[in-house]
C-alpha cells in the first residue's frame, strides 16, 4: 500500500514492515543507473530542441565542458549569444525538467575553473535523479509502487539516497503489537 502519498508500506518478512520514501527510493535507483551507464546511453533525442540561455560565465563553463554532459546523457550545442540548445536529455527527464537542469548544471559548472572530478560527475547525476525521480505527493500506481519496491528488493546495497537520508526503515511486529497493547 501506500501512505500520504510518499512511503510504500510492504510486509517486508514475516515479522517486520518495511516503508519505503518513495521518492528517495526512486532518486537512489535512478541515480545508479546513471552511473552505470555508458555515454548518455539513458539519453534520448528531443523532437524539438531546447533554448536555454545562461549568463556568459555559465554559458562559457557549459560549453568547457561538453563532454562531460554528453557522459551525463546532455547533448547540447551552441547556439550563441548565451544560448545553448539542448537536443538530447537523460530519458527519465522531460522537456521541462531537462531545461532546468541544464540551468543548474550550468551555474555549479561556472564555479568550477578546473576540470570535472568524479565527485562533480556524481553532482551531475544526483541532479538528474533528483528531478527525474517520482515526488513524494505524486499519485503512483499499484503497478509502479510494486514495480519500485521490486528493483529495491533486488538492490539491497541501495539503503540511502543521493543526499544521504534513508529509502526505507523497518518496523518489527513486536514494536506494532506493544503500540496496540497485545504484548
Amino acid at each position: 500500500g501506500e501512505a500520504f502519498g510518499t512511503y510504500i508500506i510492504v510486509e517486508y518478512s514475516s515479522d517486520q514492515l518495511m516503508l519505503i520514501d518513495k521518492h528517495a527510493a526512486h532518486e537512489r535507483l535512478i541515480y545508479e543507473r546513471l552511473k552505470a551507464s555508458e555515454r548518455g546511453s539513458e539519453a534520448q533525442k528531443l523532437l524539438e530542441p531546447i533554448a536555454v540561455n545562461l549568463d556568459m560565465d555559465e554559458y562559457s563553463a557549459l560549453l568547457a565542458h561538453e563532454e562531460e554532459m554528453l557522459r551525463a546523457g546532455f547533448e547540447i550545442s551552441d547556439f550563441g549569444s548565451g544560448t545553448v540548445l539542448v537536443r538530447s536529455a537523460p530519458m527519465l527527464l522531460d522537456g521541462g525538467d531537462a531545461a532546468a537542469a541544464v540551468m543548474e548544471i550550468a551555474g555549479y559548472l561556472a564555479g568550477f575553473k578546473t576540470e570535472i572530478t568524479t565527485e562533480h560527475m556524481d553532482w551531475l547525476y544526483h541532479n538528474v535523479a533528483c528531478r527525474a525521480a517520482m515526488k513524494a505527493g505524486d499519485h503512483s500506481s499499484r503497478e509502479e509502487l510494486a514495480a519500485l519496491a521490486e528493483q529495491l528488493e533486488q538492490n539491497p546495497q541501495v539503503r540511502y539516497c543521493p543526499h544521504g537520508r534513508p529509502v526505507y526503515i523497518l518496523l518489527k511486529k513486536k514494536e506494532i503489537e506493544k503500540q496496540f497493547g497485545r504484548i
